[in-house]
């Protein structure tokens, strides 16, 4: 299960109790306040409606921990069969595939942590989702048909690490060091409305 689907899940699970415990509270809340015996002190009300909403609240949630259990056992099985998946190798083959796969994983977080050196609003360059690495600890950012995002990470002669990040695209196969978010921005489009251009100079005029 790959980690954004996790966090997806994880995030629905939590906004579910969330939603039930307020359901609880609301609905005990309603419930004491409206039958609120009239030969009591009116001035408890508000503090048995109170009451009976927390009371509510705890009801709801084991209720609700009750419908969701199934859902979080598939989740954890699937968590558990997941780290099975990283068993030992049996060869030297299995061993290869599997760091080979860590490799570029590893290489796709690098860059994603990295990014925040040339986009600090770590809302897009951020997402190690979407930046998918290789082996030789290199990574690529889909941007948009025709243009990626490139990133290298080298040492410089104290041993410091260098992230390097560069515009690929196939208008121009001259790769453009980035290093504001917003260079991104102004290549994509002066790209964007030199592909307008050209498209508009190859339909005939109709006059």
């Amino acid at each position: 299960m790959r980690a954004s689907v996790r966090r997806s899940i994880q995030a629905l699970l939590d906004g579910a109790d969330m939603v039930i415990m307020l359901a609880g509270a609301v609905s005990g809340a309603v419930v004491g306040y409206t039958y609120y015996p009239a030969t009591l002190d009116a001035d408890l009300r508000l503090t048995a409606a109170g009451a009976v909403g927390l009371g509510g609240t705890f009801l709801f949630a084991m209720v609700g921990d009750a419908l969701l259990a199934p859902v979080r056992r598939r989740f954890a099985q699937a968590d558990i069969a997941e780290a099975r998946c990283a068993a030992v190798p049996s060869d030297l083959g299995e061993a290869l595939g599997q760091i080979g796969a860590a490799t570029e994983t590893d290489a796709a977080l690098r860059a994603a942590q990295a990014a925040y050196r040339i986009d600090l609003s770590k809302s897009l360059l951020s997402s190690a989702e979407r930046w998918r690495g290789y082996t030789n600890g290199e990574a690529t950012f889909y941007l948009a048909p025709g243009a990626v995002l490139h990133h290298r990470r080298t040492e410089d002669e104290y041993g410091v690490p260098q992230h390097r990040y560069t515009l690929l695209t196939a208008a121009d196969p001259t790769p453009v060091p980035i290093t504001n978010v917003q260079q991104i921005h102004e290549d994509l489009a002066l790209h964007a409305r030199n592909t307008t251009e050209a498209a508009a100079e190859t339909v005939p005029s109709t006059v």
